[in-house]
Formats: C-alpha cells, structure tokens, sequence
C-alpha cells in the first residue's frame, strides 16, 4: 500500500532518529492542531512534548498490514491521545467555598437534604402495613403468585411453569390480588 511519508515512516521504524525526526516535523500542524482544539488550563509546550511521544508510539505501533494510511493512524493516536491527556485533570470546587461575595451562600448551602423525613417514613410504615394486611386477605393462589413474582423475582411464565398451570391463569391470579391490594390500600387512607 502506497501513502505519504512511507519511506519516513519505515526507516523510523527501523530506528533512524532522523527520520522520526523529520516526521515530528512535518506533522507539526496537526499536532498544533490537536492541541488547540482540546488545550483548555494546560500549557502548549507540554501538550506539545506529549504529543511528540505519542506520534513516536505511533510510528512504532504503524501496521502497514491494516491498510490504513499512516497519517489517519497518526491523526487519531494524537487526537485521542491530547484528548484523554487533557481530560483526566478535573478541578475540584470545595463545597464550601462562597459562591458570590454578597449572599455569602456556599454550594453546600444550596444542596438539597434527600433523606427522608419522618413523615414520609410514617407513610411508607403505614402503607407497608396496610400491604402485610392485604397479602393476608388474598387467596392462597393469589398470595403464592404475588410473593413468587414480587418477594421472589420470579418470571410468571416459570411460575405458571412450576404449578403446572397456563401462563394466563398466573396472569389473572396477579392482576386480580393487584385489584385487592389497591383496593385495601384506598380503604385505608
């Protein structure tokens, strides 16, 4: 396969620092390029060091055997390389830290407590009670198949599997313990 810079690429490869040289060189506005697009907080010169090692990785990695041209090869290394390079540093914000001078509210301030209180406890005990209650009134059918689909995890069809009834049956034992259940849970409110 015939593309730009193979005999570059190939003596580079076989270790000729001038010719890796001269690659560095003439991809130079890529390079430029990647880092501008992808630079954020970082200083060019670095970004620029860091992409001369991956493009050298790239050349030593270079399969002519994948038909790819060196030069995608090499634009993507280097792309995704400043990339994940620039990526990595997140800069923290303390939590704490005022977020305008004149209110003086910090982010911990503005935060959101999602615990539940003690009323919404109350109501979930007493709508769990009410289902306790509920379970008790069904039919043994109907208490067996809410337990093995609901507590259990278990599919309806491998229910209806395991006691050797239709898929149906199952289905409407469930739907109607539903109906119950709801229906108790409404007179208790």
């Amino acid at each position: 396969m015939e593309y730009l810079y193979k005999d570059l690429v190939n003596k580079a490869k076989k270790g000729s620092r001038d010719a890796a040289e001269e690659l560095i060189a003439r991809l130079k506005p890529l390079i430029y390029s990647a880092i501008k697009r992808y630079k954020r907080d970082y200083d060019t010169e670095d970004l620029y060091q860091e992409a001369c090692i991956i493009l050298l990785e790239a050349i030593r990695n270079f399969d002519e055997e994948r038909k790819v041209p060196f030069l995608a090869f090499a634009r993507s290394r280097i792309y995704y390389g400043i990339h994940n390079l620039t990526r990595k540093e997140v800069k923290m914000q303390s939590l704490d830290q005022p977020l305008w001078e004149e209110d003086g509210q910090s982010l911990l301030d503005k935060l959101e407590d999602t615990k539940e209180g003690v009323e919404e406890l109350m109501v979930r005990a007493e709508i769990y009670e009410s289902l306790r209650d509920g379970i008790k009134l069904l039919t043994q059918k109907q208490r067996d198949v809410i337990i093995s689909h609901y507590f259990e995890g278990k599919k309806l069809k491998d229910i209806a599997k395991d006691r050797g009834i239709h898929y149906k049956t199952v289905l409407g034992l469930k739907d109607r313990a539903i109906k119950e259940l709801y229906l108790c849970l409404r007179n208790t409110n």
